[in-house]
């Protein structure tokens, strides 16, 4: 016996003509849908990391070195092939006269290779560093023209020698005046933001 096709024929007369009810099997599988919702909140967060003064950060991924300076100088370094970088808050320009100094990142003299070599324990040998550094300002200008007390300036000098004599590029900088200056540095982008407190915003 050859079963009764009419419960067929109707289901798909029911979806092949115009203005009828839809199957109830078209219907089911509309039910049965499924929906991706995207939360924004999913996205990377950057986490922020606080560099204080004469102290240095090394560090990759999504992170923002943070620090704040006067006349100190923030040299950072950005190795642009395997996103990483550091920050260093420089104090002073040289340590020729201290011995076995604790903190070679209070100078630029000795926070550059320490910077560099802090860089590549994490990254590896083969560096593409390129620098930037902000600050430097003239925090006692309202004392005298004496240039002496121009410990920014100097310390801006300091950097750049510094920089120039390991070979590293110095491809930005906001440095001088007379403010102090917020900077967040993004290690994987290379990116530094600096807000002077004077209210300018700089994208270096």
């Amino acid at each position: 016996m050859i079963p009764s096709l009419t419960g067929y024929q109707n289901e798909k007369r029911a979806v092949s003509m115009p203005g009828k009810t839809r199957s109830p099997f078209a219907y089911q599988q509309l039910e049965n849908a499924s929906y991706v919702t995207i939360d924004a909140n999913l996205a990377p967060k950057v986490e922020e990391v606080r560099v204080d003064m004469a102290d240095m950060k090394v560090e990759n991924g999504s992170v923002e070195l943070l620090t704040s300076v006067g006349s100190c100088v923030a040299i950072c370094l950005h190795d642009s092939v395997h996103k990483c970088g550091g920050l260093a808050h420089v104090m002073l320009p040289h340590s020729s006269d201290v011995s076995h100094e604790p903190l070679p990142s209070k100078y630029a003299d000795t926070a550059i290779p320490a910077l560099v070599e802090g860089i590549r324990k994490m990254c590896g040998k083969d560096l593409r560093l390129s620098a930037k550094i902000a600050g430097g300002a003239n925090m006692f200008a309202n004392l005298g023209s004496d240039g002496n007390l121009d410990i920014g300036g100097k310390n801006v000098r300091a950097a750049r020698e510094g920089l120039s004599n390991r070979k590293i590029r110095l491809i930005g900088e906001d440095v001088g005046g007379l403010h102090g200056r917020r900077i967040s540095f993004n290690v994987s982008s290379g990116v530094m933001m600096v807000k002077s407190f004077n209210g300018e915003n700089k994208k270096l």
